[in-house]
């Protein structure tokens, strides 16, 4: 993603400390990130709350709306938005992000603050993105569960499928590969 000099900070600032930036990132924002979240509408404010000798913490907090893919039916899902995170960030001879601490080189100064603002956005949702039961796109919920393998549950004669019309599936009506057979043999011939 190239990065607008609005999102960058200049660290050699004087006044850096106590320094608030908002930003308004909109549709065209998380598009140029071409990352997981799709569509978004977020309020985005950082603030410089301490600089020191050893480096400088910022609090970045974002409110709003974002949209991604649900991970069931790929149809849009609308996430509510609302975190607050800290980023430790020091000067030194060359970049490096440590986890902990991201080291700007001191010779060029400007920390792009674009990715770290994406970064805690994506962190803060939900690892499973998913509709609230029903609410799926019903064709796809529909094609899934004509490809879906069936479930050791359904075997038993319990389904939770859609469509529970099918019989349910004997694991003795099932052919077994040979290899498999060959290295049952294997085993039961050392524990003999």
């Amino acid at each position: 993603m190239e990065s607008k000099s609005e999102f960058q900070i200049d660290l050699l600032d004087a006044n850096l400390e106590g320094s608030v930036r908002a930003y308004t990132l909109d549709d065209a924002w998380f598009a140029a990130i071409d990352g997981l979240i799709q569509h978004g509408a977020v309020q985005t404010e950082v603030r410089c709350t301490r600089a020191s000798a050893v480096g400088y913490d910022f609090t970045i907090h974002s409110e709003g709306t974002v949209v991604a893919a649900c991970d069931r039916c790929l149809a849009d899902i609308e996430l509510r938005i609302d975190t607050t995170d800290r980023l430790t960030v020091r000067l030194g001879d060359d970049y490096a992000d440590d986890g902990d601490v991201l080291t700007v080189p001191e010779q060029e100064g400007l920390l792009d603050v674009a990715q770290p603002i994406y970064e805690f956005i994506a962190l803060s949702m939900p690892l499973q993105l998913v509709h609230e039961p029903g609410m799926c796109d019903e064709s796809m919920v529909r094609t899934i569960a004509q490809y879906q393998p069936a479930r050791s549950s359904e075997a038993d004669g319990e389904t939770d499928g859609p469509d529970s019309s099918e019989p349910p599936r004997d694991a003795a009506d099932t052919p077994v590969d040979a290899r498999w057979n060959a290295l049952k043999d294997l085993v039961n011939d050392k524990l003999k």
